[in-house]
């Protein structure tokens, strides 16, 4: 009885998975950065200067905001921003609480750097007017920073899990080249093929 050779198996895991895994965790990792970054550097760069003493309507998601101060360029010209020089009309006509912050988020716009001075919270997307007296110098009106990045946080937890995938495909694509690398070594020598 002819018996014909056995094809040896093809060793595993398969290079076409671990490459794969490794684009799949770039990409994932590579979007996910994109998705969490743009929107927090459009959101500083966008953010609207006010004249204090003055006004502005803007129109606002839901979330927290705050009123950034000049900090580091103080002159006699500028006063800081409390609180109680913050109005913050809704769209209903009512008023929306503003509360003092501490200065623990820093914007930096060309060569100057803000502060922030007050907070208020938006329950309700809408147009809202935002009044600062008494202050005199400029401010910023801008989503909270920290605020922003938890709205983004499916986001930030894709990039770990991207760079898992990147981490499982190159470990995959080392197995694989050197199961390889074994099999045509024991092809060639004559010894039995690995399992």
């Amino acid at each position: 009885m002819d018996v014909s050779p056995q094809r040896p198996p093809r060793p595993r895991p398969r290079l076409g998975l671990a490459i794969g895994l490794i684009v799949l965790g770039i990409a994932l990792g590579i979007l996910s950065f994109v998705m969490v970054t743009l929107p927090l550097l459009r959101l500083v760069k966008e953010a609207p200067t006010l004249a204090t003493p003055g006004s502005v309507t803007l129109h606002l998601n839901k979330g927290l905001y705050k009123v950034f101060e000049p900090t580091g360029t103080v002159t006699n010209a500028v006063t800081p921003i409390h609180a109680a020089d913050v109005n913050v009309t809704a769209p209903g006509g009512g008023g929306i609480p503003v509360g003092d912050t501490d200065p623990n988020e820093n914007i930096t716009r060309g060569n100057r750097r803000y502060a922030s001075a007050a907070a208020f919270r938006v329950s309700t997307p809408g147009d809202y007017t935002v009044r600062i007296g008494g202050a005199h110098g400029q401010a910023l009106i801008v989503r909270s920073l920290a605020d922003a990045v938890r709205s983004r946080v499916g986001w930030v937890a894709a990039i770990p899990i991207g760079g898992l995938c990147l981490l499982i495909g190159l470990v995959l694509l080392i197995v694989g080249i050197v199961r390889r690398s074994r099999a045509k070594k024991a092809t060639f020598s004559g010894e039995p093929q690995p399992a």
